[in-house]
């Protein structure tokens, strides 16, 4: 895990690590404030939504607002995994991402290729808490190398069986419909 906060912390400066600062602080006091109003349930979703907004506001680039947008998902995956939660949803990226600025939509291709790549190493976040990890969306629209590692994360994540964590890849409500439909036609 550390070495995953070293790698980002690295790459976002100064600006990142006084956001992930007083993120852990924010996170900390957000979880225990809904925690004491009712029973833990057993699953959460998150959307990662304002990370260019994030990097604009900083003056920085958007790559860099998308890796600490990585960064803050991952910290509050760890609150939700020590927390026991079995299940989480993350909606990563939209098709309608994919109507961004061509370097953006790329940007956002590699990093993603970088962290599924890195959710198979030894020390990653999966192997420390036992997450099965699948991809929910139309991985069609991915570049090849990005589906090429969503297939080998699922694989080597199979016989993990304490937490599932649900990535919505190349997902919109209309295609999801859209494909819904046409299966049941077949």
């Amino acid at each position: 895990m550390f070495c995953i906060v070293e790698s980002v912390m690295d790459k976002v400066g100064n600006r990142g690590r006084l956001f992930f600062d007083s993120l852990c602080s924010f996170q900390r006091n957000c979880i225990f404030d809904v925690l004491s109003v009712a029973p833990i349930s057993n699953h959460i979703a998150f959307i990662m939504d304002g990370n260019r907004r994030y990097a604009k506001k900083w003056n920085m680039v958007e790559s860099a607002g998308h890796r600490v947008g990585f960064l803050a998902l991952i910290l509050i995956l760890r609150y939700c995994y020590e927390l026991g939660l079995k299940y989480e949803t993350v909606y990563a990226f939209s098709i309608d991402n994919l109507k961004r600025k061509p370097e953006e939509v790329q940007a956002l291709m590699d990093l993603m290729e970088e962290k599924i790549e890195g959710l198979m190493k030894e020390e990653s976040i999966v192997n420390c808490y036992g997450v099965r990890v699948h991809f929910i969306g139309n991985l069609k629209f991915l570049n090849k190398s990005v589906m090429v590692a969503t297939e080998r994360v699922i694989v080597a994540t199979a016989n993990n069986s304490k937490v599932v964590l649900s990535i919505c890849v190349a997902y919109t409500s209309t295609d999801e419909i859209v494909n819904t439909i046409q299966r049941s036609c077949d």
